[in-house]
């Protein structure tokens, strides 16, 4: 199974709740497994019904091992402000998409396709994270995807440079504003490019 790759924009977004300023304390971000999402239906692909019990087993095993760091390709998607930035209180992180990040670790980075049916995989592959049902097209979704193993941590180091924008949400509390500018400033982030979001 593969997925096409499609040509990477330079800029892909993480739209973060106020809470998730520890990303930038840290310079840590995590690849979550796809049983915390909140899509039931998340990389739970068909399997051929040939392929039995196993095939079943293969899959939830494929969902256990599997992190997934999910990205958009706009900072100014109102409904993935209000769902995923709490109403507008949280920031976007612009990262560069083509930081060497994104290749280590046997990591693949591709678009999210939307297709009109379940797609159905010979055997459980981590392509499955690349299909999600039509009702979220809206999010145009990239997922970057590594395989890990049982006993890894999931929270993974990236380098300052990686960070090129963030973008404050128009409702966010001054004092958190004031923790990202203080740790972007700890971290020497004099590169990143500072965005206030505004109604339109």
């Amino acid at each position: 199974n593969e997925i096409p790759k499609t040509p990477v924009p330079s800029t892909l977004y993480k739209y973060c709740s106020p809470e998730r300023i520890d990303i930038l304390e840290g310079l840590r971000i995590r690849f979550s497994p796809p049983s915390k999402f909140n899509d039931t239906f998340d990389t739970y692909c068909l399997v051929p019904r040939a392929s039995g019990l196993k095939g079943k087993v293969d899959r939830i095993k494929l969902r256990a091992r599997l992190g997934i760091l999910c990205l958009a390709e706009r900072p100014d998607n109102h409904l993935m402000w209000v769902n995923y930035a709490r109403n507008h209180t949280g920031f976007v992180l612009g990262f560069d998409a083509h930081a060497p990040f994104f290749d280590e670790n046997d990591r693949i980075l591709r678009k999210v396709i939307y297709p009109d049916r379940p797609k159905v995989l010979p055997t459980p592959d981590r392509c499955a994270c690349f299909y999600k049902s039509p009702e979220w097209k809206y999010e145009e979704e990239w997922r970057c995807v590594r395989d890990f193993r049982e006993s890894e941590d999931r929270l993974v180091m990236i380098e300052p440079t990686v960070i090129t924008e963030i973008i404050l949400g128009h409702r966010m509390e001054p004092w958190h504003i004031s923790q990202i500018m203080q740790w972007a400033m700890l971290s020497e982030m004099n590169h990143v490019r500072f965005f206030l979001s505004s109604p339109s």
